[in-house]
């Protein structure tokens, strides 16, 4: 099937574009051979500003730790007053 011929779906959700996946894959052979320095850094801050480190820490953090969303389905509950007399004659005026 050609790639304009109806009928195909084209790339499935969530598939990654091949770029991005080698640049993510060089990103990461990157940051590995810079730990020991971003560690040094880290504590370099830490000890001259603790609020800065904890700053930096939290941007930092967010790359590797999901960020919580707010959920905005909200159920809204209506509460009725149940009367068993009320629902007892329903039933007897049914069955009539």
């Amino acid at each position: 099937m050609s790639k304009f011929e109806k009928g195909n779906s084209g790339k499935p959700k969530g598939a990654v574009n091949k770029i991005t996946q080698t640049s993510r894959e060089l990103f990461l052979e990157t940051l590995e051979g810079q730990s020991e320095y971003i560690a040094e850094a880290f504590e370099k801050v830490r000890k001259d500003n603790p609020r800065a480190y904890l700053d930096l820490f939290a941007k930092y953090a967010q790359y590797f730790v999901p960020k919580k969303t707010e959920n905005s389905d909200t159920v809204k509950h209506e509460f009725v007053e149940f009367d068993i007399k009320k629902a007892l004659e329903f039933v007897k005026t049914k069955e009539k």
